[in-house]
């Protein structure tokens, strides 16, 4: 009998057995679930169950299955009434008469500089005053003009014309400047003139305005007026430019364009519109009448182009 004094020792009632060993087979390749996964690699398998796991559906694939869902059913962007051409178009008789004003409306907006607010821009202002369209027409086709001008930029184009002196300043609306340029290249030629840039012209804050009739004044005292305006509203300089029609251009820094235009309303003129120009640095050149006539041929044969929107230069056109 064993003394019962003593502790319970397994290790004495059970022989010690070596722990058993893993032993790869040298059988020839049969399916995992024969070989009992003993002869297989660690890092193969992980790699095998990464390539295995699926771990999202396409969503697109369920959608196919489903069909179409409520949001791609609202993303869908409905009918254009407006042309997305900037050209002049014909159209047919049968062509409603809504398509036809969203085309002219959609030239103002490319040609006034892709604003579609009618205080920015006054050609689009000059086309929307003898319209009677619904109001909710009106936006709708604004706000068809204003995701057409997305894609386009305004950028700037120097030309130099025919070695006399005169330069321009071309101001252009469009996706592909490279594609412009191109354009304008038989153009260019055929007046000998060239895409170069002399640094003539300043950028220049430019504000047209109409003067209040509260008074009739002579010429003379109607600038000394001017004059006095231009000064109390920080503005670089004021003139006339239409004494029968009572218009003043007064230019300022491009920085300060907004609050020069508040104080002349203040002053109780009323602002045609206002932009950022190109103002010449030197005296205005002066051509020949042939030379003049010429010129002119070529500035319009210029704004034809559906892109080009302003032309600025340093010719004196009062002769």
């Amino acid at each position: 009998m064993p003394n019962k004094r003593l502790p319970h020792l397994n290790a004495s009632m059970q022989p010690h057995m070596s722990r058993p060993s893993l032993v790869r087979s040298s059988s020839p390749k049969q399916e995992p679930d024969k070989r009992n996964g003993l002869d297989r690699d660690l890092l193969e398998e992980s790699r095998e169950e990464c390539k295995r796991v699926r771990w999202n559906i396409p969503f697109d694939s369920l959608q196919d299955k489903r069909g179409p869902s409520k949001s791609k059913l609202s993303q869908k962007s409905p009918s254009f009434i407006t042309p997305s051409s900037t050209k002049p178009m014909q159209f047919d008789p049968d062509t409603p008469k809504e398509v036809q004003v969203a085309h002219e409306l959609r030239l103002a907006v490319h040609r006034g500089g892709g604003s579609t607010d009618p205080d920015h821009n006054y050609a689009l202002r000059a086309k929307l005053s003898p319209l009677q369209l619904p109001y909710s027409r009106i936006q709708r086709i604004l706000k068809e003009c204003e995701l057409y001008e997305r894609n386009q930029n305004t950028f700037i184009v120097p030309i130099d014309y025919n070695d006399d002196q005169v330069a321009l300043v071309c101001k252009a609306r469009t996706h592909n400047l490279a594609e412009l340029k191109q354009r304008l290249a038989p153009l260019l030629m055929r007046y000998k003139a060239r895409l170069y840039n002399r640094h003539l012209f300043t950028e220049t804050g430019v504000i047209k305005a109409i003067v209040p009739r509260k008074t009739r004044l002579n010429f003379s005292d109607f600038s000394q007026t001017v004059q006095t305006d231009a000064l109390w509203c920080k503005a670089s300089s004021g003139e006339i430019s239409d004494y029968e029609n009572g218009f003043v251009v007064f230019k300022c820094p491009p920085n300060e364009l907004a609050d020069v235009a508040a104080k002349l309303k203040q002053s109780g003129y009323k602002i045609h519109h206002s932009e950022i120009g190109h103002c010449p640095n030197e005296p205005l050149v002066s051509l020949s009448p042939r030379h003049l006539k010429r010129y002119v041929d070529f500035v319009m044969e210029l704004k034809q182009d559906e892109d080009i929107f302003k032309v600025y230069d340093n010719v004196d056109h009062q002769i």
